[in-house]
């Protein structure tokens, strides 16, 4: 059997049923190949055989194929670079066929090391300015670790994760949920272009497939899917980011779940995730050694070379400050009222730079971190 022919006939019934997986099976079985699936005269044997798929499909299925030119879709692909990978081909990761439903083929703009680890980094569109923050250290970590960052190129803390990934010099993968030929959401147009250079789009839908509502739950397997681990940086109770984070249960892989403030609905997911079991994460040395990997890159440097190097913000400098000031681990309550700070203020802040490194909680309050 020619795989190129196959990969040929598997795009445009792809093309004409939605990635359908169950029927795109079913025709290969019932036929032998896509292609003889794709030149079959009418579809009334296949119909007997499988009752359970229902007429007006494969009525749909018969009209759309009048509309396509499969080598000429082929080639239309092929000129846009779009690459297509069958679980069979070497390019193919490796990880994403552990996956109960691994994907029949998947599509790819751009390339990355498949020997390189790879985390997944998902939350909220809409961050709060902690949650902005959390993403934007915890990715530049993991690049300076050596991991390749896997999202979903969505709004919010996907973005952040792609735009530092890249900023600092690392490989990235967006996970689309449309064809590699319409980037959504459009305005990150440029980003898309940035990661092709640096990592890869990947899809497992067809070129011109629209970006639909179904499409995302679907795409948020492959996310977990092609990671070791996938960190949750916020995520409301209905976040795209949860569902990303049951399937990655489902396929075995480990959770970080980043704590947030009890008063922010942004967080009630990611609290959720850590009362049912998953790691609670404050900084990269906690993944590293769930995954029980060795970083890459150590921190040497003492505690005022890092407090000068760590970009602090105002209430990050007076904490610091305070904790720095006093001989003995120092709780909350007291640096709240040393610092007449609010309490919520004073969490997130020591949330913040304890993933900064900079100090660390023990049973009796909060020191700084030599």
């Amino acid at each position: 059997m020619n795989l190129d022919c196959e990969k040929i006939y598997y795009n445009a019934l792809n093309m004409i049923t939605d990635c359908n997986y169950g029927l795109l099976s079913k025709l290969k079985t019932f036929y032998g190949s896509f292609e003889s699936a794709w030149n079959a005269s009418n579809y009334d044997d296949f119909v007997n055989a499988n009752p359970h798929f229902a007429l007006e499909t494969i009525e749909n299925l018969t009209n759309k194929k009048r509309e396509i030119d499969p080598l000429k879709e082929w080639k239309k692909m092929e000129n846009l670079e779009i690459k297509m990978y069958f679980p069979e081909d070497d390019e193919y990761p490796t990880l994403l066929k552990e996956i109960p439903s691994f994907p029949l083929a998947i599509y790819q703009l751009g390339d990355f090391d498949q020997l390189q680890a790879t985390i997944g980094v998902v939350g909220t569109r809409k961050p709060t300015s902690y949650g902005k923050m959390v993403a934007e250290k915890i990715t530049k970590d993991l690049v300076e670790c050596g991991f390749i960052t896997v999202s979903g190129l969505a709004y919010g803390i996907d973005s952040v994760c792609h735009q530092i990934t890249l900023e600092n010099g690392g490989s990235t993968i967006a996970v689309l949920g449309c064809g590699l030929d319409i980037i959504f959401p459009p305005i990150n147009k440029r980003l898309a272009q940035k990661i092709i250079k640096n990592g890869a789009l990947i899809s497992e839908y067809a070129p011109t497939t629209p970006p639909l509502k179904h499409h995302f739950p679907a795409r948020n397997r492959i996310i977990s899917g092609l990671s070791l681990g996938v960190v949750v940086v916020e995520a409301p109770l209905k976040s795209g980011a949860l569902i990303t984070a049951r399937f990655a249960l489902d396929q075995n892989r480990e959770v970080f779940s980043i704590p947030g403030s009890i008063f922010s609905k942004n967080s009630e997911g990611t609290h959720q995730l850590i009362k049912s079991g998953s790691k609670l994460t404050s900084s990269i040395t906690d993944i590293l050694e769930e995954l029980n990997m060795i970083p890459e890159i150590k921190i040497t440097a003492s505690i005022d070379d890092k407090i000068f190097r760590a970009d602090l913000n105002i209430e990050e400098q007076k904490i610091i400050a305070i904790i720095k000031q006093a001989d003995h681990p120092i709780l909350v309550d007291e640096i709240a009222s040393l610092s007449q700070l609010p309490i919520s203020i004073v969490n997130q802040t020591l949330t913040l730079l304890e993933l900064k490194n900079l100090i660390k909680a023990e049973a009796n309050g909060y020191r700084l971190k030599t």
